[in-house]
């Protein structure tokens, strides 16, 4: 069945302590597809939610611009997975701890998100990390020759001449990678779904 036919409901707890079928909502929607891949609504709220895959926290409504970096997240993970790029699990035990850990577990719970959901979309972040680890950044390099350019005449110090390279290969990083997605637009369909115009209000809120 094709996305834009889907109408997927996700049943979450109203915030607030309350109980009751009163307090239940039906909220999710498909937003897109990257390649035959479903993007919901939920899944961009709970990855904005945990700061990952190219978005930042926000409680606000789920923006055209949210959504649009999210789906360019994707295509790096569709090509991290294809490359047989893993996580160790070491890596992501740490990084669910730096998400909050167990307090996030609860909070999570008490909107009816799983836990597993979350460790999902961080450990697709930390993967999405390790691909332009491997595929860019490994690939920069930065010369003295291009400090002294950058820099200017006269002397510099140690420090500033190791900002001045950070900064340098973190701009030859983001070309290469601001290359490849441009190209991975054109290989890997991306569709969005017409039915409802952003801004879209979030399905639910992880509160700290």
């Amino acid at each position: 069945m094709r996305a834009g036919l889907v109408a997927l409901a996700l049943t979450l707890l109203a915030l607030g302590g309350r109980a009751g079928a009163a307090d239940l909502r039906v909220v999710d929607e498909v937003l897109a597809e990257v390649g035959a891949r479903p993007v919901t609504l939920s899944e961009v709220t709970l990855a904005r939610a945990l700061g990952v895959l190219g978005l930042e926290p926000s409680s606000g409504p789920v923006t055209d611009a949210e959504l649009a970096k999210y789906l360019d997240a994707q295509l790096a993970v569709r090509a991290a997975t294809q490359l047989g790029i893993e996580v160790p699990a070491a890596d992501l035990d740490r990084e669910w701890e730096n998400a909050g850990g167990a307090a996030l577990t609860t909070r999570l719970a008490a909107v009816g998100v799983d836990a597993d959901w979350a460790r999902r979309l961080i450990e697709a972040d930390l993967r999405v990390q390790r691909f332009v680890d491997l595929r860019f950044r490994a690939f920069a390099f930065v010369t003295d020759f291009d400090i002294d350019e950058a820099l200017g005449p006269g002397p510099h110090d140690e420090a500033t001449r190791t900002r001045t390279r950070d900064g340098l290969r973190a701009e030859m990083v983001a070309r290469s990678f601001n290359a490849w997605r441009e190209d991975a637009r054109q290989r890997v369909p991306i569709t969005r779904i017409p039915a409802t115009p952003s801004p879209w209000p979030p399905p639910f809120e992880v509160r700290s």
